[in-house]
């Protein structure tokens, strides 16, 4: 479990700790409350991953086994007489509990925050949870999801949680623990809805950039294999955006494969091949260049906040500039 927490990005930590950074959390007991607003946020991250791994049925993150894959073959190695499906319901089995036991532990370092920001984070976890099961149903809806509505599911999916929640509770917990700033709460709403800006945008921009990944990307960089959203038939901007510009002929060959576990490098090839070829990448990246000027824009708000911290802001504007050209 350590392992699996601890080697990915841990952005969501990071950006908690920046976000009390904003209003310069100055006491120990602020700077020890931001350490576990980000220990709990990264378990929360961890179990959600398990889960989602489960669910997508995939074998592979950060280049190494997904954690059910691991708990596998540690059964088969424990009980020889397993067979393959019964070995992979159980490890299902014992990954759901290990996701589960992420969020307890996550709580347990939560609990110790005031409340406003436990209660922050719960509820933004809550519509995330929504968000996720949105996108269960779009994966076995036979219609297809319009661009909007896939959008909106991201910005609660992943964008909200993943930028804005952890900049707006560490900037609330850093709030919260500084008395002086509690006569002037309007600093605060100014903070609050700049940050909701900046985090949907940049949450986005990383969302459609992971996508651009899974088609893209390169399976040494990314740790997993390029193509694992085609497998799963995940109705992402880039084929929503293609279908329509395809020919019968085009169509039928991409449904051929789709959402099929036998893709192969060559289904991958011909599908990069039509987004380009169609002007969708160009399209994909119109719309990334959209949300980071909404970003920037925030930046410049934040940055017109006489209380922030501006060498904070700087990190965040750093963060537009790799997110938009990162390679895992």
């Amino acid at each position: 479990m350590e392992d699996f927490a601890t080697t990915g990005k841990m952005l969501r930590g990071a950006l908690s700790m920046l976000g009390a950074e904003l209003l310069r959390a100055k006491s120990l007991v602020a700077q020890e409350q931001a350490t576990l607003l980000a220990a709990g946020l990264e378990l929360l991250q961890a179990g959600l991953l398990v889960h989602d791994d489960i669910m997508d049925h995939d074998e592979l993150r950060r280049g190494k086994p997904t954690l059910h894959m691991r708990i596998g073959d540690h059964l088969r190695v424990q009980n020889l007489e397993m067979d393959a499906k019964d070995g992979l319901r159980a490890a299902e089995a014992e990954g759901i509990c290990v996701g589960d036991l992420f969020f307890f532990l996550a709580w347990k370092a939560l609990s110790a925050l005031p409340a406003s920001v436990s209660s922050l984070v719960a509820h933004e976890h809550a519509l995330v949870t929504l968000a996720q099961m949105r996108d269960v149903e779009f994966g076995y809806d036979a219609q297809n999801p319009s661009l909007e509505s896939v959008l909106e599911m991201y910005t609660l999916k992943t964008a909200r949680y993943t930028v804005a929640l952890p900049l707006r509770a560490g900037a609330l917990l850093s709030y919260s623990s500084n008395s002086a700033s509690h006569a002037d709460t309007s600093v605060f709403k100014d903070l609050h809805a700049a940050l909701d800006s900046y985090g949907e945008a940049m949450g986005l921009v990383f969302q459609l950039r992971d996508d651009r990944l899974g088609l893209f990307g390169d399976e040494l960089e990314l740790g997993k294999p390029v193509g694992s959203d085609i497998k799963e038939g995940k109705k992402t901007p880039y084929i929503l955006s293609l279908l329509p510009k395809l020919s019968q002929e085009e169509r039928t060959s991409l449904y051929s494969f789709f959402g099929t576990p036998s893709i192969t490098p060559e289904h991958v090839a011909w599908l990069r091949s039509k987004v380009i070829a169609h002007g969708v990448d160009e399209e994909m990246r119109a719309l990334s260049e959209g949300f980071t000027a909404q970003a920037l824009s925030s930046l410049h708000i934040l940055s017109s906040i006489p209380e922030v911290n501006l060498d904070a802001i700087e990190t965040l504007r750093d963060f537009v500039a790799y997110s938009s050209a990162r390679s895992r």
